[in-house]
């Protein structure tokens, strides 16, 4: 009964394996959404999955909102990410901007960078022959003018699936930031997602315009509720 009760209300990790047929040979791990706030029973949990996990990976990708505006130090970030001996490449979400300047985003960027983060902010970077870009978080149309300027990439990594829509000129595009949308209902799904497109890119895999799309539901929330939408670790054949 107390399984089944966790299984409902989210309160674990699900790890998901997602395979892509596109012959570039890479085993990623997709973090999304940790909105680490400090070090607890939580935080525990997904150093453990991490570690365990990671053995399993050629890189680890960091899609944003690592941290938020509750977040009481960036210590918690470093041991989570930074004992965990692979590549890793990522980008800043929403809630690490609106964090500054209680949390200046020169700190939050030192603090992923010394854990091992390439940060792929407006720019590209070649991987084992693999063209990663990331996109950094706009509140406007500068993200269009980004894109532009990043050219033609394999990977791209955005914090916001909304991205898909601005037809990137990429292969795989990976984003979190929907949580999943958290409260998910049989049939019906979620109620609601941050997105300017609703429900339409809530979680999971799609295809737009030649490019894969995968929204992961994320391992952290700002508000603590989990409705048949688990916390999310993602292990991807790519």
């Amino acid at each position: 009964m107390r399984k089944r009760l966790s299984e409902i209300l989210g309160n674990y990790i699900r790890i998901e394996r997602v395979i892509l047929d596109t012959g570039m040979g890479l085993d990623a791990m997709i973090l999304a959404d940790m909105h680490v706030h400090g070090f607890g029973r939580r935080e525990e949990e997904l150093e453990e999955v991490l570690k365990s996990a990671s053995e399993e990976v050629d890189v680890i990708f960091v899609l944003g909102d690592t941290y938020d505006e509750r977040t009481k130090s960036l210590e918690p970030i470093y041991r989570i990410l930074g004992r965990v001996n692979k590549p890793k490449f990522g980008v800043l979400g929403n809630h690490e901007h609106w964090a500054d300047p209680k949390i200046p985003i020169p700190d939050g960027i030192r603090v992923l960078e010394r854990a091992g983060v390439t940060l792929l902010l407006d720019r590209a970077v070649e991987y084992r022959g693999i063209r990663i870009g990331g996109v950094d978080w706009y509140e406007d149309d500068t993200i269009g003018r980004k894109l532009r300027e990043l050219g033609k990439v394999d990977l791209l990594l955005s914090h916001t699936p909304d991205i898909i829509e601005l037809n990137p000129d990429a292969r795989v595009v990976l984003a979190g930031h929907t949580h999943g949308g958290q409260v998910c209902f049989p049939v019906i799904g979620p109620i609601w997602t941050p997105s300017k497109y609703g429900r339409r890119y809530a979680s999971g895999l799609f295809s737009k315009g030649g490019s894969y799309l995968y929204v992961s539901r994320g391992l952290g929330e700002m508000n603590p509720i989990r409705i048949n939408c688990p916390r999310e670790l993602t292990l991807m054949r790519i």
